[in-house]
């Protein structure tokens, strides 16, 4: 009986513990009550240091966090100090059991995912980064149970404002090859906008033939988001008919590496993921070739016919007559090809 009162007062003694708060929590609850945020942090980042923590003690941290993000923003809606107060607060979710926290915690980041990506004169690094957090809020939303639709509705609201101010302009282009990249930008921000899909499959119908390489043609540092294709094709003759797909594929190798085309690694993949491998295995390749009299030689860029395989060269070309039969219910999407080196797509438009 009496080891049992032992056991059962040590249960309530740490009960106990956990429950009360100290004079740091206190404290900060305090500052956080009275708007002053950053005072309530710095209470209890004391607190945690000393261990003497309540049950609502990463509830109360995580507000504090929020509301001094939120302060910040209203100042200065690109400084540093909002992503420090963010990262903070994240860490603490895991430990966060109001629902009401979670809400506030959510809406407020994708709040100000929002009106970042709203900014004008923004580079494209900036608005990824606006996005990307909608995008953390959204996954916290779903994890924790909390703010879902409201952080959904809130991403829906960023990306019509974005498309609006900016697909115009980019379908506007005269440049096809600038204006797809343009457009492709704004679809890696709003993937599943109707507007934005219709333009990005007008214009890759119109740019079958065209390498989509992007340089200084673009006119700003390119984003590796869309430029991500180590292989770069192009179909400068192309036959698309109900159940086939012919023509000249042409490849320009960026993986800076030298490599061997191999025609029978081509596919063609539909919109609902089904594939087709490529039928044809010849073709030309470009290679640096010695040229002139002795002694006043020189080295050009020649085409060289292959059979069965060619060799590409980094940032040269090649060329294979390729065909493709599929079912009549077969709808391509794009060409990929992809070796130990780097991996390629055309996308075809429908």
């Amino acid at each position: 009986m009496k080891k049992l009162f032992i056991a059962s007062l040590a249960a309530a003694v740490a009960f106990t513990m956990v429950g009360c708060k100290g004079t740091n929590e206190k404290r900060g609850d305090e500052h956080l009550k009275e708007g002053r945020y950053r005072n309530a942090i710095n209470s209890y980042l004391e607190a945690k240091k000393k261990g003497s923590m309540s049950d609502e003690f990463y509830d109360n941290f995580t507000l504090a966090l929020v509301r001094a993000a939120e302060t910040e923003a209203k100042k200065d809606l690109n400084s540093d100090l909002i992503n420090g107060y963010f990262d903070k607060a994240s860490v603490n979710m895991a430990e966060v059991q109001n629902a009401d926290v979670v809400q506030e915690y959510v809406t407020t980041l994708a709040n100000i995912g929002k009106m970042q990506a709203a900014q004008e004169g923004m580079d494209y690094g900036t608005i990824v980064n606006a996005f990307a957090k909608i995008d953390t809020a959204l996954v916290t939303a779903k994890a924790k149970g909390a703010g879902e639709a409201a952080v959904k509705a809130i991403r829906t609201e960023a990306e019509n404002a974005y498309v609006a101010k900016n697909l115009s302009e980019a379908v506007g282009e005269s440049d096809p090859v600038v204006s797809e990249y343009q457009i492709m930008k704004i679809a890696e921000m709003a993937p599943e906008n109707a507007d934005v899909k219709a333009a990005l499959n007008k214009s890759r119908k119109g740019t079958r033939g065209y390498f989509l390489i992007f340089g200084e043609q673009i006119g700003e540092p390119v984003s590796r988001r869309v430029d991500k294709w180590g292989y770069v094709m192009a179909f400068p003759t192309i036959k698309m008919a109900p159940g086939s797909l012919s023509g000249e594929l042409q490849f320009w190798a960026s993986t800076g590496n030298n490599t061997e085309l191999d025609p029978s690694k081509i596919k063609l993949v539909s919109t609902d993921g089904k594939e087709v491998f490529a039928k044809g295995n010849s073709g030309w390749c470009e290679a640096e070739v010695l040229v002139g009299k002795k002694g006043q030689e020189k080295i050009e860029k020649k085409k060289q016919s292959f059979k069965g395989k060619g060799k590409l060269m980094n940032e040269f070309q090649c060329s294979v007559n390729i065909s493709f039969s599929f079912a009549k219910d077969f709808v391509p999407d794009y060409i990929e090809y992809k070796d130990e080196f780097g991996i390629g797509r055309k996308y075809l438009g429908q």
